[in-house]
């Protein structure tokens, strides 16, 4: 652990860079030793001077019970002045965690009043974490979202703080760590914007061995033909570094390369498919750091093959013209507040695919990275952005790197949505020139969704006297996976039934012949034929009806 100063009140007056935190890295898989700190936690609220308060929190001793994540006003331990979420909301419906663009009131100096919680909790190192430590491995603490500013004390040593707690903060706590069997972490929760106080999302102590991988960046395209691959590993020792791409559907190995650390390594002319949210495909890359003693560190993530470009003309993937049907998403759940679980996750995703949703633009500040990973998975665009919890200064341009270094290897983020200052334009696209601003106007509004019916349909179908006319709005998709189902309804009874298929290409209109009987009130269903993750086969995604 790097050498650490005492914790500072004036961190507090003007929220600058965080203290000891280690650089953010891409979302992804690996068999490093991972210990959970979640479950049940102590807590207090404190009211004193924000100096009297960090001097307080490593020895306070008075507290009571509440559950990581979670927030604190559902424990009782804290009271929100802010409206609270309504109950039920969903992704299409949901209530903000902090007012846009909201502002901290003024700086907080030595002697002024404030409210903030403690929260402690006790722990002992799982046998994987005791052998690391044995062997010299860094150990990271790792916060998944807070309110924040949060302080934190590992074995009352002081390991480090941060002002915004929307994207994960890891803290090299390698020397914190004291030789005893029972730890202690504690936690100092200052008074915040966000509408929802505490520890929103998990907290967990990994160990990294000595020689690891820092962040994977890949830019991962496609020309309409094949795919094509850079990729950058940066690490921290090491001699080589081997990246392989699989296809894991197929248990096929459809590229590999050897380099060094830090190089630049290039494949074209992959035999992959382009992803996109009407066909998902997604590669399993596996990179792996080694030196001369063998294998040191392994971590792997998922790509999809994909060009996105926004012009004055509109928005292409892969060179056709991209329609966004999309809503706004806060992260902000109707019971748990910003403590958003998995289910709930993958809810908001079926609601979105099942109501012809194709586009989501990430409102208040950034969600769960599980979102994203099932955005990748089940097929939907994101436009992402960065917390603005904070106004310009040091803490938003941390957030603003944070964001971009967590999810730019996401092939669902296809923009940035981050503001229109020149400096924070040329900070994303010096780490991410492959994505498009969603601030420059190229991109379509993109509203709410409150209503529980289809919204967006993406195909529609008219019946006529003779059959039915088939427009097809998906971009990539034809109607040839889909089921028409031709009813005619007379007084509320299905009276004649047909079905057929009908091979419409994208963004073609088609028409299906149907011998319709000469009366009764004409339907038409557009249905699945097979299952998909977000729905069975034979659900239904349009209808259209003319009455005779």
């Amino acid at each position: 652990m790097n050498h650490i100063l005492e914790p500072d009140v004036t961190w507090l007056r003007d929220p600058g860079a965080s203290v000891n935190r280690l650089t953010v890295h891409a979302t992804w898989r690996s068999r490093r030793p991972l210990q959970m700190l979640s479950s049940t936690w102590q807590v207090t609220g404190v009211t004193g001077t924000a100096a009297e308060l960090i001097d307080q929190a490593p020895v306070h001793q008075n507290f009571g019970a509440t559950s990581v994540p979670g927030i604190l006003e559902l424990d009782g331990s804290r009271r929100c002045p802010q409206t609270q979420a309504r109950p039920g909301a969903q992704a299409h419906a949901q209530t903000q965690a902090h007012p846009e663009g909201k502002q901290p009131a003024g700086g907080v100096s030595p002697t002024d009043v404030v409210r903030a919680s403690i929260l402690r909790r006790e722990f002992s190192l799982d046998a994987p974490l005791k052998e690391a430590v044995d062997r010299g491995w860094m150990m990271t603490l790792t916060f998944g979202g807070f309110s924040g500013p949060l302080y934190a004390w590992l074995d009352g040593a002081f390991v480090g703080f941060s002002a915004d707690g929307f994207i994960p903060a890891a803290f090299d706590v390698t020397g914190a760590l004291q030789p005893t069997h029972t730890h202690t972490l504690v936690v100092l929760l200052m008074e915040s914007p966000v509408c929802c106080h505490g520890l929103f999302r998990e907290v967990s102590l990994e160990a990294r061995p000595t020689a690891h991988i820092v962040d994977v960046v890949p830019v991962a395209s496609h020309d309409g033909r094949a795919g094509a691959l850079t990729l950058r590993v940066e690490t921290t020792g090491g001699v080589e570094v081997h990246a392989t791409l699989v296809n894991e559907a197929e248990q096929e190995r459809l590229w590999s390369a050897v380099a060094s650390p830090d190089e630049v390594v290039d494949a074209k002319g992959l035999d992959v498919l382009p992803w996109s949210a009407e066909e998902p495909a997604l590669y399993r890359l596996i990179v792996t750091l080694r030196d001369e003693e063998g294998v040191k560190d392994t971590v792997s993530l998922d790509v999809g093959f994909r060009d996105v470009e926004a012009t004055a003309q509109g928005v292409t993937l892969g060179g056709k013209a991209l329609i966004l049907r999309g809503v706004n998403r806060n992260e902000c759940d109707g019971r748990t507040g910003l403590a958003v679980n998995l289910p709930e996750m993958l809810d908001d995703i079926v609601w979105c695919k099942r109501h012809g949703v194709n586009a989501v633009v990430i409102a208040g500040a950034p969600g769960h990275a599980c979102f994203l990973e099932l955005a990748d998975e089940y097929g939907l665009y994101v436009i992402d952005r960065a917390s603005n919890v904070y106004g310009p200064g040091a803490a938003r341009d941390e957030a603003i790197e944070a964001a971009i270094r967590r999810d730019r290897a996401h092939p669902s983020v296809i923009a940035w949505n981050v503001g229109d200052v020149d400096e924070e334009l040329r900070a994303i696209h010096a780490l991410d020139p492959t994505r498009p601003e969603f601030a420059g106007g190229n991109f379509p509004d993109l509203y709410e969704v409150r209503s529980e019916e289809l919204h967006y349909a993406p195909v529609t179908v008219a019946p006529s006297y003779s059959g039915v006319t088939v427009r097809n709005h998906m971009t990539f998709t034809s109607t040839s996976d889909l089921e028409f189902l031709c009813r005619v309804i007379e007084e509320g009874h299905e009276t004649w039934e047909y079905s057929a298929s009908l091979d419409v290409a994208p963004g073609d209109t088609g028409f299906l012949p149907v011998p319709w009987p000469s009366a009764g009130m004409r339907e038409v269903s557009v249905r699945l034929s097979y299952s998909t993750g977000w729905a069975p086969a034979g659900f239904e995604i349009a209808r259209g009806k003319m009455t005779v």
